[in-house]
């Protein structure tokens, strides 16, 4: 093998490597910057807990961040992606258009929405004490219609915390609340391998009801329906589950 071709065939392995560690790695970069920003948040009305794993009935859920106050519990869900943001709070896939190249992701409204159910069940606390945030990096450009109002830049995410000041929850209730989560860290009881187990059984689950027309948000049926530039399917039980996908 000449020079020419041990170096290439060297710098091929480099890239796949860098491909099936990057995504992580940059997730990883996106909550700790999260976690830096939430430090500031004065420790005497707000606990912080960062990288939280749920064991559920269903396999495990990882939240990235979970503060606790008597404003309510927020849930704050990272998405370190770059280039061009797009979608609706309801549709089941957003879109990053970054260099002429298209992908699909998960709803992160829609997957936090999941992370406050199973923390709401864990906890025994009803999902109107939580309030969900997503928060992206600067790197990318969110360009919707009309944004969220829980979706926010990172470095925007304390103070968007700091907005709320209606109490939800007593200072001792707060406490408590704060001390269960801590206990939830302390003994993980779900290794990062099952969790990976865990999501890739609930995403063929989830496909699979897609496939069979089924809504995976509340099991009613997806129907076919004419929006204002092309089909779309939605389910049967709107308005009171708003979930859509594309035809």
């Amino acid at each position: 093998m000449d020079i020419e071709t041990t170096f290439w065939a060297v710098a091929i392995v480099v890239f796949l490597i860098w491909m099936a560690f990057a995504s992580p790695i940059r997730g990883d970069i996106g909550e700790g910057t999260v976690a830096r920003r939430l430090k500031s948040l004065p420790s005497n009305k707000y606990a912080v807990f960062n990288d939280v794993m749920l064991k559920t009935g269903r396999g495990s859920v990882q939240i990235d961040h979970i503060v606790v106050s008597q404003y309510g519990i927020f849930v704050v869900e990272t998405k370190n992606i770059s280039g061009i943001i797009t979608g609706t709070e309801h549709s089941e896939n957003w879109t990053k258009t970054d260099n002429g190249r298209r992908y699909e992701f998960f709803n992160p409204i829609t997957q936090n929405m999941g992370h406050i159910n199973a923390l709401a069940h864990k906890l025994n606390i009803p999902t109107s004490k939580f309030i969900s945030i997503i928060a992206f990096s600067t790197r990318g450009r969110l360009m919707f219609h009309q944004l969220p109002s829980s979706v926010v830049y990172i470095p925007q995410v304390a103070g968007k915390i700091k907005c709320y000041h209606d109490v939800k929850l007593s200072v001792k209730r707060a406490n408590e609340i704060a001390d269960q989560i801590q206990k939830i860290k302390k003994y993980k009881l779900v290794s990062n391998r099952q969790h990976i187990i865990d999501v890739e059984n609930a995403i063929a689950a989830r496909n699979k009801k897609i496939s069979a027309n089924i809504c995976p948000v509340c099991n009613g049926r997806l129907v076919l329906r004419k929006g204002k530039y092309s089909e779309f399917f939605g389910c049967s039980n709107y308005p009171k589950c708003k979930y859509t996908r594309s035809k």
